[in-house]
């Protein structure tokens, strides 16, 4: 007759101390980074890109517009704006459009019923980007999703309708409701 006990002893040893490893190997790997940061509408330019910015709100017809300067210590003006533009704002919008994140797309065809997102025709916000190198972008904003968690989007001419994360046009919305200028 043998004595089980150290056999089981040592395979449960054996067994913990794979698992202690497998535990180690995937905390020393590096968090996963957020899909959010991975659905930027906008992947083929940066902040420096940009030459000029225009928030716009179909509905009240408020508008600010941003313009690159050669000046390096005020790198942005509000030409249409009397007063002082707040810089680390103006560029927290520049990379605020250049990230502008969305959560998930579908597909419309031109028998799509816009109207129903929001779109009549133009939105409640019209984001427009002009960049250095001449090209320009724009997105019309339309309604919150039954979520609330984002908001419809139309970008340039794409056959997309874009779910965009409600924050970033929160932050954009209340950019153009109150410019940072002091």
């Amino acid at each position: 007759k043998t004595n089980r006990t150290p056999i089981i002893l040592v395979a449960v040893f054996v067994g913990l101390a794979a698992l202690l490893m497998v535990q180690n190997s995937a905390s020393n790997r590096p968090e996963p980074t957020s899909t959010l940061l991975g659905n930027a509408i906008f992947r083929d330019f940066a902040p420096d890109d940009i030459q000029a910015i225009r928030l716009r709100s179909p509905e009240s017809g408020e508008t600010l517009i941003l313009s690159r300067s050669t000046d390096a210590a005020q790198p942005w003006t509000a030409p249409e704006t009397a007063g002082t533009l707040d810089q680390n704002e103006a560029n927290v919008i520049a990379r605020t459009m250049v990230l502008l994140p969305y959560s998930s797309t579908v597909g419309i065809t031109d028998e799509t019923d816009l109207t129903q997102y929001g779109f009549t025709p133009e939105g409640i916000l019209s984001l427009e980007i002009v960049l250095t190198n001449g090209l320009t972008h724009g997105v019309a904003i339309g309604f919150r999703t039954p979520s609330e968690n984002d908001y419809y989007a139309l970008v340039d001419d794409r056959d997309e309708l874009y779910f965009v994360v409600r924050p970033a046009v929160d932050y954009l919305i209340s950019r153009l409701k109150s410019p940072p200028i002091a």
